[in-house]
């Protein structure tokens, strides 16, 4: 962040250390040791993919998404969680919330309690992750629905049970606070100046960034690799990444009730290996395990059952314009049909997937989510995607009893590898952030998410 700029009195956050290594790019020496310049602009090259996933849903698009708004906090590769908009503290009722002095949305309006409460219950409404974040909260929708019509200092969130990992749930993009009424969307970075620019925020809590302007430009394959080659962008997001990062963008095939042994047809019959090398793509990886091998989930697949056979007809949606998933929709068509089962497929965007999803429309549905980095909260969305609310809150309330870290989350992976098979849900692929970064980016780090973190990027 600008810490040239210090004397106004906002409490700037140290520029963090340079790491050595971004991306498989090696930094030059000299920029390590020099002093951060203030000014330019930030250009990002954006696939069409990135532009569609403006919202976070992606790793990509949560990138893109974080410099115009900002999530609550955000857990650090090394495990530390950094508030950005919120503190936290603990009380024998829950957990409490303080929004962050200073903290203003775009149009300038301040976060209050009350706006936090509802971002929180929009966010619900949209997002299965968020729901799953908040579903240790008691009678969480009520409850933010009383919050938010409620003026106060602190926002409490009564815990039915207890949930040592609800702090690091709470940093996950997908609770980012944002309004929704064109009051000024969210807080972040940059305040929006138009539709592809920003413009440096002065009053974010963590201190402006040293660039004075943003500018997203959505390019083909082909002239957003000319745009960072040549140095008309600083990133370019939606093609390469490093394998080795963390990957945590999981799909899933789940399935209603009734539909549930198509999954076991589809199971025997998978190669998880050749969906990801013929229709994903890198960097990503097979996902055999309810969890994904960065949380400590199997790295292969269990014994196969023999081939069965099925019949009738069944209906998949799927997101339309996310990265992948007509191919492995696709590509799942084919295996029914050699199962006897006649597959339809429907597009949808990815809102009106959530919402007819969730109205009953569907007998299976593609769903990514990027899950959180711990792997209690992280099967906690698993299992919300399920839709039994009684066995996520069984599940949960005896992992949330679990004091100790290390061991709750040893008895999560442990759940994981009982639970699987037993779920309607059928893992397919895990995939890590697709970008590209100019060498001469300095001071950009990945966070516990394994996401792009710019807020103190700079070049020479």
């Amino acid at each position: 962040m600008n810490d040239g700029r210090a004397a106004s009195g906002t409490p700037w956050r140290a520029v963090a250390p340079w790491l050595g290594l971004v991306f498989g790019i090696a930094a030059g020496p000299a920029g390590a040791a020099a002093r951060a310049r203030d000014g330019g602009t930030l250009r990002l090259a954006l696939l069409p993919e990135v532009r569609a996933d403006r919202a976070g849903e992606t790793p990509e698009g949560a990138v893109v998404h974080g410099l115009l708004a900002s999530p609550l906090c955000r857990v650090e590769a090394s495990g530390r969680l950094t508030p950005l908009l919120a503190t936290f503290q603990r009380t024998a009722e829950g957990l409490s919330l303080v929004p962050r002095p200073g903290a203003r949305f775009g149009a300038g309006a301040p976060l209050g309690t009350p706006e936090l409460a509802r971002a929180l219950a929009r966010a619900m409404e949209l997002s299965p992750v968020a729901r799953a974040a908040l579903a240790p909260v008691r009678d969480a929708a009520a409850t933010l629905a009383q919050l938010g019509r409620t003026q106060g200092a602190v926002l409490t969130l009564p815990l039915a049970y207890p949930w040592p990992d609800l702090e690091v749930a709470l940093c996950h993009p997908a609770l980012t606070p944002w309004r929704g009424d064109g009051q000024g969307g969210g807080i972040g970075l940059y305040v929006g100046d138009g539709p592809e620019r920003g413009k440096a925020s002065p009053d974010f809590p963590e201190g402006r960034p040293h660039p004075d302007a943003l500018v997203l430009s959505t390019l083909s394959r082909r002239a957003a690799q000319r745009a960072l080659e040549g140095r008309g962008a600083q990133a370019l997001l939606g093609e390469g990444g490093d394998p080795s990062a963390q990957a945590l963008f999981a799909t899933y095939l789940v399935a209603r009730s009734g539909s549930q042994p198509l999954l076991g047809l589809l199971d025997s019959r998978l190669d998880r290996a050749a969906l990801v090398r013929s229709f994903v793509g890198g960097p990503a990886a097979p996902l055999p395990g309810l969890l994904p091998p960065a949380l400590g989930g199997p790295d292969g697949a269990g014994p196969r059952t023999a081939p069965a056979r099925g019949s009738g007809t069944a209906l998949l949606l799927y997101v339309a314009d996310r990265r992948a998933q007509r191919a492995v929709a696709e590509r799942l068509q084919i295996l029914l049909a050699d199962a006897g089962v006649q597959l339809t497929l429907s597009a949808r965007t990815a809102e009106a997937l959530e919402r007819d999803w969730g109205a009953g429309q569907g007998d299976l549905a593609l769903r990514s989510v990027l899950l959180p980095p711990l792997p209690a909260p992280a099967l906690a969305v698993v299992l919300e995607l399920t839709g039994d609310t009684a066995a996520q809150r069984r599940e949960l309330a005896a992992l949330g009893a679990v004091p100790d870290a290390a061991e709750r989350a040893t008895r999560a992976r442990e759940r994981a590898l009982q639970l699987a098979g037993t779920l309607p849900v059928l893992p397919l692929h895990v995939e890590g952030l697709r970008a590209r970064l100019d060498p001469s980016l300095i001071d950009v780090r990945r966070d516990a998410l394994g996401l792009l973190v710019l807020d103190d990027a700079w070049w020479p």
